[in-house]
């Protein structure tokens, strides 16, 4: 296996992008005797998804409107007994999925694996989709509904168990007539056949962990952006993209850039002769993503994240006490609170706690209860992160250089990311984006 390609769910939304990706994945499947696709969920079928969990009562209507959106697709880019097969297989999900909100309805209740149950039909639908397109224009394509990938019971964030999966995957590849397979990202399944998900853009990490289980050479991820780019283009007027990254820098960027990536997508890389590529469908331009840093790498990318708040928990009962910022963080985690950044002093007197406005408030009403036991103070306020991110930072003048024009901004707080590739500062709302701007610009012109 040479190739494996993933397919983004923000370019599928309408007829013109599915001839763009059928023409792109006729090109590489010619090039292949055997080539795999993984394709993500079609455009805000995920969100949606997630709100048939959170808004119960409406859930039988948006699952209706989900179907319906995937049958006008189907109606526009198949026909005859393409349209035909692939018309009873969504109506079989569609009914699967109609019944669960039914249950979800009567119950009142979601649990994290109905959760991810009624997730899996985002990609289930999308590879009924995918497969059916590409057939009805002349590639030989087969539609793989059950996930290859056996993972643990770790409901919205399951892990892989990479020897049993490698198995279903070869048996898939050997039992397969066709030219192109195409496989649901993002899911996975349990021993017991239980649904489960890798994470939010989970596909991702689906396509580079299938490339590593089947020794493939490269893997493209196909998206909007040609490539990563030293910026978001919507931020930064001048943004470029950047050629090649070292696994070590891909890593700091794919949170916090322009364009997101899972957390684990180039875990499977390391360690193997396997390159990754990020892909425009539109426009020209790439990012190639392999190895570790080399001498001429420079200074690559900017990350920039404004919505943000900062909570600052002050106390001298956490000082010197064992476990205190493991209760404060586990607080977090009961509340479903990603802690983007953590800090506290030597003297232990203060932790500070770096999370989403949209999520904050529910860290703060668990933090309260601790008032009085644990904590005295609670602080609240507005900041953005930014990051730059390159091996060049690595150097001594080059790390000065950027502390000294962050140092105008007075940071709250300084970070550097895995292998010493990037540093990160947390500044208050209002300079966030006037020190990112000229951070870039070093970025760009040097």
């Amino acid at each position: 296996m040479d190739l494996i390609v993933k397919i983004g769910g923000s370019i599928q939304k309408d007829e013109k992008d599915y001839e763009l990706i059928v023409e792109k994945i006729r090109k590489y499947s010619q090039k292949n005797s055997k080539l795999i696709v993984v394709t993500s969920a079609i455009k805000n079928v995920t969100n949606d998804l997630i709100n048939v969990t959170i808004n119960i009562d409406n859930s039988p209507d948006i699952a209706s409107e989900i179907y319906e959106r995937h049958v006008k697709l189907l109606s526009k880019l198949a026909d005859g007994k393409e349209f035909e097969n692939a018309f009873k297989d969504l109506s079989r999900l569609s009914d699967e999925l109609f019944r669960v909100t039914w249950s979800i309805r009567v119950l009142d209740e979601v649990t994290p694996r109905v959760k991810d149950y009624i997730l899996s039909f985002g990609e289930r639908m999308a590879t009924v989709l995918l497969s059916a397109v590409l057939r009805s224009n002349g590639i030989e394509a087969e539609g793989i509904l059950t996930s290859p990938l056996i993972t643990d019971d770790n409901y919205g964030e399951a892990n892989v168990i990479e020897e049993l999966s490698k198995k279903e995957i070869d048996n898939i590849i050997k039992n397969s007539k066709v030219n192109v397979i195409v496989l649901p990202g993002f899911i996975g399944r349990t021993k017991q056949g239980k649904y489960t998900t890798l994470g939010r853009g989970g596909s991702d990490y689906t396509a580079t962990l299938i490339g590593k289980l089947v020794r493939a050479r490269e893997v493209r991820l196909v998206t909007e952006v040609p490539g990563i780019m030293t910026g978001d283009p919507k931020k930064f007027s001048n943004a470029k993209t950047i050629p090649r990254l070292s696994l070590e820098e891909a890593i700091e960027l794919s949170q916090l850039g322009a364009k997101r990536l899972h957390p684990r997508t180039f875990d499977p890389v390391f360690n193997i002769d396997m390159k990754v590529i990020v892909e425009s469908l539109y426009e020209d331009g790439f990012t190639v993503i392999n190895g570790e840093c080399e001498k001429s790498d420079g200074l690559k990318g900017i990350s920039y994240l404004d919505n943000m708040k900062l909570i600052t928990v002050e106390s001298t009962k956490i000082v010197g006490k064992i476990g205190s910022a493991a209760k404060i963080t586990s607080e977090a985690k009961e509340a479903g609170v990603n802690i983007v950044s953590i800090s506290q002093p030597a003297s232990e007197t203060t932790i500070q706690l770096a999370v989403d406005s949209t999520s904050v408030n529910r860290l703060l009403e668990r933090l309260e209860g601790l008032k009085g036991t644990l904590i005295k103070n609670i602080d609240v306020n507005d900041i953005s992160i930014v990051g730059i991110i390159g091996c060049e930072i690595r150097k001594k003048e080059i790390s000065t250089k950027v502390i000294s024009i962050a140092a105008k901004y007075d940071p709250l707080a300084i970070a550097r990311g895995i292998s010493n590739v990037s540093l990160t500062f947390i500044v208050n709302k209002e300079e966030g984006e006037n020190l990112s701007k000229e951070l870039h610009e070093v970025i760009v012109n040097g």
